[in-house]
């Protein structure tokens, strides 16, 4: 799919800056100790293994348990290099580092596969994607953007969809589910349901669809598209993602997002 892109170009996050912090350190201290630097290496991979197993719990994502294991055998495979003498525990340290290595590659072609990745800046590319006005600026109030007939089971089934596939995360309410786009990373570990401050998409139990930009995510866009529009083109955005997967067509919707052909990583 060729499209002209409508959001800035992405940049490094606080999640980014620290990955860059930690491996600077890591590289450091390689000079000053090498068993040092294993140890600090260990701690940051156990860290890692922490956020993914959330993250799988979370999103109910099973192909981040590759990941989860990987980054536990990496923090084993790290100790056993730091505290231990590998001469004499040769056999056991090949073979902890063949099973990683195997892990990783597994994640590795995970990620390859896109079967990992968060589709936000996905979702926000496709939601302008039919806005062309320019004639307004942001404001916080929702729009309406139609109305389904579907049973609380479908609507729950349709839930899971989209959380399995990092596409949002569903916030399950008395009278509705909210998928909150673009979750910041913090909130995400915490369980936490708060979601006004962000982009949402409401699906309520008598049918109706109303969908929300927040103010980061509008901001993101390299125009002030017309809020409205970009509201109401999100809304049905995920009305059609529902009508896809209630007939059964699901890697249509994957489809679409692959079609898009973002960085598998950074989503740019």
């Amino acid at each position: 799919m060729y499209f002209t892109r409508k959001l800035k170009p992405p940049i490094i996050n606080t999640e980014g800056i620290l990955g860059i912090i930690g491996f600077v350190t890591f590289f450091f201290l390689i000079i000053l100790s090498y068993r040092l630097a294993m140890g600090f290496g260990a701690l940051i991979t156990i860290i890692a293994a922490l956020f993914s197993l959330v993250i799988m719990i979370r999103t109910r994502n099973m192909y981040y348990l590759a990941s989860v294991i990987g980054q536990l055998l990496a923090t084993a495979f790290l100790c056993t290099i730091a505290f231990y003498d590998i001469v004499e525990g040769r056999p056991f340290v090949i073979a902890l580092a063949g099973l990683m290595i195997a892990v990783m590659t597994l994640m590795i072609i995970f990620i390859l596969q896109k079967k990992m990745k968060w589709r936000t800046r996905e979702v926000l590319e496709m939601a302008a994607l039919p806005v062309e006005d320019v004639n307004n600026g942001f404001t916080s109030r929702p729009l309406q953007a139609g109305h389904l007939n579907y049973s609380a089971a479908e609507l729950h089934e349709f839930s899971s969809f989209i959380r399995k596939n990092l596409i949002a995360i569903p916030v399950h309410e008395e009278e509705k589910i909210v998928f909150v786009v673009n979750i910041p990373l913090g909130r995400l570990l915490v369980f936490s349901g708060r979601y006004k401050d962000c982009s949402w998409i409401s699906f309520d139990y008598e049918g109706n669809v109303t969908a929300s930009i927040s103010q980061r995510d509008y901001f993101l866009y390299k125009d002030q598209l017309a809020f409205d529009q970009l509201c109401d083109s999100l809304g049905k955005l995920f009305i059609g993602f529902y009508e896809d997967h209630r007939s059964g067509a699901d890697q249509k919707i994957i489809d679409q997002f692959n079609a898009m052909k973002l960085n598998i990583i950074t989503e740019g």
